[in-house]
């Protein structure tokens, strides 16, 4: 019976493997024959920077190859906001080989199946979090970051010089991530979108109330006139105390979300520490049926818990 679950497992796997390796190698020919149609392209990027050609092929690449479905379309965002160089196959790939290792490894050595099927889902989920976890610090150094580049930008205005130039300028002196985004911001608007129309992918992707009222400023001022510089600084005056507020908020509510934190890891402290002192206390709980449902229930619930204080904790500004 164990060799029948390795020879159907190991089937399992050299299909999915098969399909992966096949689509990989598909979107690379497709990616060789449109590169070989875009040397023309290529030539006229010649003195733009190597990172800036980079970003622009991943965008074209993004447009000519979108995601087949609405799943691999949120991948896709949830990657690009994240900042990290990284295609919805290769995460696709990585989170099915960190969902099957633990089922290999348990029928290699005889594991528990229920603990390996947890911890393969627990190790497939784990991409997401992390994904989610570097598109939060990206996005929050960005709106830190935002002031500072709009008090260079009214700097360069009122020093006399035109709005395309004090974009590039933000783009070129700001650091990572708000540099690189108003690199892209000046590139939309070489290709002959007004500034208040390029912010809005900007927008978008950080989803930023920060940066949409920098916008609608923007927006505002194309339409009835008067002085961007001035209208720039009120905005950012209004910003700072955002910012300010954002963070007074995030101190008076950390013990809330600490203690969302210790409540979770409770459990888990005291299930190791028991198996420490009485090694059988907790065997029912293991190896019957009955025992492996109600650890899956509490788990699930216990997970439910952790968002839900968080949620309860975590005040919108």
């Amino acid at each position: 019976m164990m060799i029948q679950y390795e020879i159907i497992l190991f089937a399992v796997v050299t299909i999915i493997g098969g399909i992966l390796i096949a689509r990989r190698l598909h979107i690379r020919r497709q990616a060789l024959n449109l590169s070989e149609r875009l040397k023309l392209w290529d030539e006229q990027l010649s003195g733009f920077e190597p990172a800036t050609v980079h970003k622009s092929k991943a965008v074209l690449d993004q447009t000519m190859f979108p995601a087949s479905n609405a799943v691999g379309s949120r991948i896709e965002l949830l990657i690009n906001q994240s900042g990290v160089d990284m295609t919805v196959s290769t995460f696709v790939a990585t989170a099915t080989l960190l969902l099957i290792a633990p089922l290999i490894l348990g029928l290699l050595f005889d594991w528990h199946m229920l603990a390996c099927l947890v911890a393969g889902l627990v190790l497939a989920i784990a991409p997401v979090f992390l994904l989610l976890a570097k598109r939060s610090a990206r996005r929050t150094k960005f709106v830190n970051q935002l002031p500072d580049a709009i008090d260079l930008m009214i700097s360069i205005l009122r020093s006399g010089h035109s709005i395309p130039q004090a974009v590039k300028t933000v783009g070129d002196e700001s650091p990572s991530p708000c540099g690189d985004e108003f690199k892209e911001v000046i590139q939309r608007m070489n290709l002959g979108q007004p500034l208040a129309k390029a912010l809005f992918y900007s927008c978008e992707k950080y989803q930023s109330v920060e940066l949409d009222l920098l916008r609608r400023a923007v927006s505002i001022q194309s339409e009835v006139g008067g002085s961007l510089a001035e209208l720039l600084d009120k905005t950012n005056s209004t910003l700072r105390q955002r910012l300010k507020l954002v963070r007074h908020v995030g101190v008076l509510t950390t013990q809330s979300k600490m203690t969302a934190v210790v409540v979770g890891l409770l459990p888990v402290f005291m299930a190791i520490g028991l198996q420490f002192l009485s090694p059988n206390y907790l065997t029912p709980l293991l190896d019957t049926q009955l025992g492996n449902i109600l650890l899956l229930v509490a788990v699930v619930l216990q997970i439910f818990g952790i968002v839900l204080m968080r949620k309860m904790a975590t005040v919108k500004v």
